[in-house]
């Protein structure tokens, strides 16, 4: 079994439990998240109304499980701000008072898809959060089969540039860093010369796998074209983006692959807001690093802004991609 075979493993198993955000400010009401994980749900995490929306950008749940007398933020208001058609997050309403008819019926007329009084209701809250996730996560794998590379399995540059936007985006409305990582295989006309096409196809099987096996719930590793590949860290800022960078590199360099042997990678990286304030100047200065780390003698890292571009200034329009 691969490395990425394992991986979606392990976190298959995590996403058909479902992830749930309990959105409360009653202790009370809190109390019930460990029913909830002993009913099989991911609890991602509990917050305040005033601190829901940062929340919801760093958990990504699939189903948001809110009090209904939410302070700070009105349930109603938080279900309207979830209810985007391209990125909608089910809410399921919760509380003390009975589950009478009106409060019900008043819950769904707020876009909520039900209301629910705890603890009695416990059980029936987590039933209709089972069915939210399934159906949640039969949107995502369709639409990840659409947008997933052929060989790899890994995001394709469609999907990569929008989530590359949405976490530019994220940055921007809630202060949420980001990072990019680019990575090249190194010398990878070599290896296609040396050993044949089938073997480059492995290599780039392999490097696939240890992005897919390092990489986090929350990223999106993907495959760009060729021997490109990205790697779109959420929540992490230019220090550990290369940590993590460094990581994948070692994890490459470390290992002998059959016929081929030993195969190295280099990298560039690139923060938001510390490197770039755009998706476009994010891509350019992650991409200018990779090119640095080409240039500077391959299998190494190079993070953005630690280096002066014109040491080493490359011809008018070229990028890593030119530099083998």
């Amino acid at each position: 079994m691969t490395a990425t075979a394992r991986t979606t493993g392990r976190r298959q198993q995590t996403r058909d439990q479902g992830r749930l955000l309990l959105v409360t400010d009653d202790p009370r009401l809190a109390g019930h998240a460990a029913g909830l994980e002993e009913r099989g749900f991911v609890v991602a995490g509990v917050a305040g109304g005033a601190k829901a929306l940062v929340a919801l950008q760093r958990a990504r749940p699939h189903v948001v499980v809110a009090d209904a007398a939410l302070k700070g933020i009105s349930a109603a208001e938080l279900t309207r701000m979830l209810s985007d058609p391209q990125t909608a997050v089910p809410v399921v309403l919760a509380g003390l008072d009975p589950s009478t008819p009106e409060r019900r019926g008043e819950a769904m007329d707020s876009g909520a898809s039900d209301y629910f009084q705890l603890p009695d209701e416990l059980g029936l809250l987590a039933a209709r959060a089972g069915q939210l996730v399934a159906h949640r996560l039969t949107v995502e794998r369709l639409r990840a089969e659409a947008d997933q590379d052929y060989l790899t399995g890994l995001a394709n540059r469609r999907r990569f540039r929008k989530a590359l936007g949405r976490e530019v985006e994220r940055w921007r409305r809630y202060h949420v860093p980001c990072a990019l990582l680019l990575l090249d295989i190194d010398l990878m006309k070599r290896v296609n010369d040396t050993h044949g096409h089938p073997a480059g196809d492995r290599v780039i099987r392999f490097i696939a796998d240890v992005l897919a096996e390092l990489s986090r719930d929350n990223d999106t590793a993907a495959r760009l074209g060729g021997e490109e590949f990205a790697l779109l860290l959420a929540g992490t800022d230019g220090a550990k983006a290369h940590a993590a960078a460094e990581r994948v590199r070692l994890a490459v360099a470390e290992h002998l692959l059959p016929e081929v042997g030993r195969v190295t990678v280099s990298l560039g990286v690139a923060a938001c807001p510390s490197d770039a304030l755009s998706d476009r100047e994010l891509f350019s200065a992650s991409d200018a690093a990779l090119y640095q780390a080409k240039r500077t003698g391959r299998n190494r890292t190079v993070l953005a802004g630690t280096y002066t571009p014109a040491q080493d200034a490359a011809p008018a329009g070229a990028t890593a991609a030119d530099v083998s």
